[in-house]
């Protein structure tokens, strides 16, 4: 059984069932943007019309989850950031200019 701590004001508080769920997620949503990353820049291969709306609010959405993790947890997943940053800057190369 878990160890039940109190907090200040004698609440019980267990730690999370799976400390490394919220993590999970966050990868989960980084493999998201990746394959939508890597779908929109072959359909703008392929010269088909995209429509990029909603692609901020996924990289926000994962930008927050990755701020709201453990700071080592965070930090792992760092790489991954990079790797997405480097999947958009390669998608706005392959746009047409307007």
């Amino acid at each position: 059984m878990p160890h039940m701590q109190t907090s200040p004001n004698n609440v019980p508080s267990f730690p999370p069932a799976d400390p490394l769920a919220q993590k999970r997620r966050s990868e989960a949503l980084a493999d998201g943007v990746s394959a939508t990353l890597q779908i929109t820049r072959a359909l703008i291969e392929a010269r088909r019309h995209v429509d990029l709306t909603g692609l901020d609010q996924m990289m926000g959405l994962l930008c927050a989850q990755t701020l709201d993790l453990p700071p080592d947890q965070g930090r792992s997943l760092r790489p991954r950031l990079i790797e997405l940053l480097h999947e958009l800057d390669e998608l706005t190369k392959a746009l047409p200019a307007p």
